[in-house]
């Protein structure tokens, strides 16, 4: 997973349009004066010069993948022997609901949990080999309806790292994480007690193909969410689990980093753990107010260096509609981004909501990706976003389980989601164009 640091090689057969960089990756600390440079030797560039004729560097067309919110429910092994265990631990996650358990009758195995909230909504978990596998809601006298297969997650990693294997232009390079991998840090934080990070590398990240010829030391890189948080207060589990996002400058006390890759910048920021207060920017790593002054600090650079595309990967949503309300105005970097709008391609990247959105506001565009293969959200949360959600046109929205590529070629993006529905019967597998400019 982490290949040696080495300078790169670059192919410019491909390349039609040259851009004006010095630097085709950098990879910098989010906030000190640590940083890490990979630029391409001098030497190189001028032989680069007197072979194409053109007046500057040219980016490579590249492919990179993005999700969100791919965690799970407690996990709970075991039979009757561990009841005790296992009613902690579902106390823990489902604080205040009333908790039934279910054994299978001959072996003793734990087969299923219902938790019965104030409300009179009740969740069905049906398990297998400790794991949740299913999970449906049911709100008073309505029926049942699927919020989970755990089918939709590993469809959503068999594709990543399908996508990751390919050769030539269409392979994937990396990963982006928009957050919510883990769903607490009980029983430990750390990588070694954790099986909810143990899950991550297990169906995931050991499977991610080395790729020494990208010149990353890791192909994931992630954004902190409010489940990292929750019993980690140091994001022991992330720290453990990624060691290799400590070279991108990311700390316990420094959760904000940037990457720069060819003519692309990447930027993620902490939008913190859970609030009391519905969704509110609780970042304090450092507090709201750097953040945004490092994110504006960020933009300007992109924009003297000409760059031509800028994402930027924060958990909880600007806009959104279904699930957890968008955060509040003033806690929103929108209003930060704007002024770049005219001069930088943005994109933001969110998840924290358990869907899918997507928006266009003042030039930007927004997704959320929260259908990684965490229970989905179906329910108007109570105060949606008023600009117009264009991913969607039906309503009930449908179980769905997807992820983001994007398609990068100097100054043209293509996005495409791939995606998995599960109750589908005539196309459960299919890929939509979201965007492309």
């Amino acid at each position: 997973m982490t290949p040696p640091r080495q300078f790169f090689s670059i192919n410019f057969q491909d390349c039609k349009q040259p851009i004006e960089g010095k630097v085709l990756m950098k990879v910098r600390s989010a906030i000190g004066s640590g940083s890490i440079r990979i630029i391409a030797a001098l030497v190189l560039w001028v032989g680069m010069l007197l072979a194409t004729g053109s007046p500057g560097l040219c980016a490579p067309p590249f492919s990179f993948a993005v999700v969100g919110d791919t965690r799970t429910e407690p996990f709970a092994p075991g039979g009757r022997d561990q009841e005790a265990f296992i009613k902690k631990t579902l106390e823990k996650r489902y604080i205040g609901g009333k908790i039934d358990l279910f054994f299978d009758s001959d072996s003793g195995v734990f087969t299923r949990a219902t938790i019965t909230d104030k409300h009179r909504k009740v969740l069905n978990l049906y398990y297998q080999s400790g794991w949740p596998r299913i999970i449906t809601e049911q709100a008073g006298d309505s029926e049942p309806r699927f919020i989970m297969h755990d089918s939709g997650r590993q469809w959503v990693y068999n594709q990543i790292i399908n996508a990751m294997n390919r050769r030539g232009k269409s392979r994937v390079l990396f990963l982006l994480h928009g957050g919510d991998i883990p769903l607490f840090g009980y029983p430990g934080p750390a990588f070694p007690s954790n099986p909810y990070w143990q899950l991550f590398h297990r169906e995931f990240l050991s499977r991610v193909p080395d790729a020494p010829d990208i010149y990353l030391p890791g192909r994931v890189l992630a954004a902190v969410g409010n489940h990292e948080t929750w019993m980690d207060d140091n994001i022991d589990g992330m720290l453990t689990t990624m060691p290799w996002l400590k070279e991108f400058g990311l700390s316990s006390q420094k959760r904000i980093y940037d990457v720069t890759y060819h003519n692309c910048m990447f930027i993620f920021l902490d939008s913190g753990g859970y609030s009391g207060h519905g969704t509110q920017w609780t970042g304090k790593h450092p507090l709201f107010k750097k953040q945004m002054e490092y994110l504006t600090r960020k933009l300007a650079e992109a924009k003297s260096e000409k760059l031509n595309h800028v994402f930027v990967v924060y958990h909880k949503p600007s806009y959104v509609q279904v699930g957890h309300n968008p955060l509040p105005l003033e806690q929103s970097p929108h209003h930060f981004i704007t002024p770049f709008s005219n001069d930088l391609n943005i994109v933001v990247f969110n998840s924290h909501t358990h869907t899918t959105e997507y928006y266009i506001v003042d030039g930007i565009r927004y997704l959320v990706l929260g259908g990684g293969g965490a229970p989905q959200k179906f329910d108007k949360c109570k105060k949606p976003s008023k600009q117009k959600e264009k991913y969607w046109s039906v309503w009930p929205r449908p179980e769905e389980y997807n992820y983001l590529e994007v398609r990068v070629n100097n100054n043209h993006l293509k996005g495409v989601i791939h995606r998995f529905r599960p109750t589908d019967p005539k196309d459960p597998v299919t890929s939509v164009v979201v965007f492309e400019k």
